[in-house]
């Protein structure tokens, strides 16, 4: 598909180009095509007639798209039996959906890419990795999503300009994701032999294999693991008052988060020499516990220092400020000068507000905890 002609949907006047112009072109050279500059399926009528007018032509060709086309399955049907063989999908729109709410969005994106496959159709998936705001499990996520949207070409590269991660940790972290995505079995969960297009992939997945055997084994970072282990979030389960951390809200109660989650997304953070943990949702003591335990469980007596960042969060359960406290109140104080907290002091406002002034173990809370920017 590399050496496929490419054959542009937008005339100079930025307007899409008729189907029969489009057509006559691909009659010009012989051998595959690409089609750019429109996402195919936008306009799902444009895109049922280039498909007739292509299918006079025998020839295979591939169109830029974008995940949602899983939703118009006679479109899909139709692009098959005038000749597509695949879909190049990203860098935009995101197909990792870092905007909605993951995980849920993220099966969701799977979901559909299946679908893509089932109708006959590979795919190229682009994935865009280190843009601002990711964390250290972006890595696992896209080899996620890679493999189980059945992705038979996923092409991962590195943001360009600055971002949230070093040059050292963004480069180890794609080296891990390339060289598990091309593992035996990653390779035959995105490819499978049902037809010949697929053992194709297949062929051309093993030779990759082989040069990226000649590459640098990428491990995973501290940051990855730490990331990995905090990956799947943690529900919230107890039955007792809750406090909102946003100023001027009211104390919610606890039928009110019935459904809520504690998510976590962890990164390095060089300028620091720290490890950032990003708080999300809401938190009680029995997620504070699982929470300490798997970080203690990845970094154990390491001398790693720690950044809590509070940020995300917007409800704390009254067990968290009391009960656990006190319980690791001796291990708070242990960790001075390893542990940090970022956002703490407007949560501590709020906190303090929305319960009239009265916040348990405020002394601890403000006395025995760092604050970093």
């Amino acid at each position: 598909m590399l050496t496929w002609r490419s054959v542009s949907l937008v005339g100079p006047t930025g307007r899409l180009r008729a189907p029969g112009q489009v057509a006559a072109e691909c009659d010009e050279e012989d051998g595959g095509l690409l089609l750019t500059g429109h996402r195919f399926g936008q306009v799902v009528p444009y895109a049922r007639l280039l498909c007739h007018h292509l299918a006079a032509r025998p020839r295979p060709w591939a169109a830029e798209s974008e995940i949602p086309i899983a939703r118009e399955p006679g479109l899909l049907r139709l692009a098959r039996q005038s000749g597509c063989r695949a879909l190049v999908l990203g860098p935009e729109p995101d197909p990792l959906v870092r905007e909605a709410d993951e995980p849920r969005a993220l099966r969701a994106a799977a979901a559909e890419l299946r679908r893509i496959r089932r109708a006959g159709l590979l795919t190229v998936v682009h994935l865009t990795l280190g843009r601002e705001g990711d964390d250290a499990g972006v890595f696992a996520r896209a080899v996620w999503l890679s493999t189980a949207g059945r992705v038979a070409f996923p092409r991962l590269a590195a943001h360009e300009g600055a971002g949230p991660m070093s040059p050292d940790e963004l480069a180890r972290g794609l080296a891990w994701a390339v060289r598990t995505l091309h593992g035996h079995r990653a390779i035959w969960r995105r490819t499978g032999v049902a037809s010949a297009g697929r053992r194709a992939a297949l062929v051309a997945n093993y030779r990759l294999r082989r040069a990226i055997g000649r590459e640098p084994t990428g491990e995973p970072t501290p940051a990855m693991r730490l990331a990995r282990a905090l990956a799947r979030p943690i529900r919230i389960r107890e039955r007792v008052p809750f406090v909102s951390t946003l100023v001027g809200a009211v104390q919610a109660g606890g039928v009110q988060v019935r459904s809520a989650w504690l998510r976590a997304r962890a990164r390095r953070d060089d300028p620091l020499a720290a490890f950032v943990i990003r708080l999300e949702g809401a938190i009680d003591a029995r997620a504070a516990r699982k929470l300490v335990a798997r970080v203690r469980r990845i970094l154990g007596r390491t001398p790693e220092r720690i950044v809590i960042d509070l940020g995300g969060l917007e409800l704390v359960s009254l067990t968290v400020l009391t009960h656990f406290l006190e319980e690791h109140a001796s291990r708070l104080a242990s960790l001075r000068g390893r542990l940090a907290f970022r956002n703490l002091r407007p949560a501590l406002a709020a906190l303090r507000r929305n319960l009239h002034g009265m916040l348990p173990n405020a002394v601890l809370l403000e006395q025995a905890l760092e604050e970093t920017t």
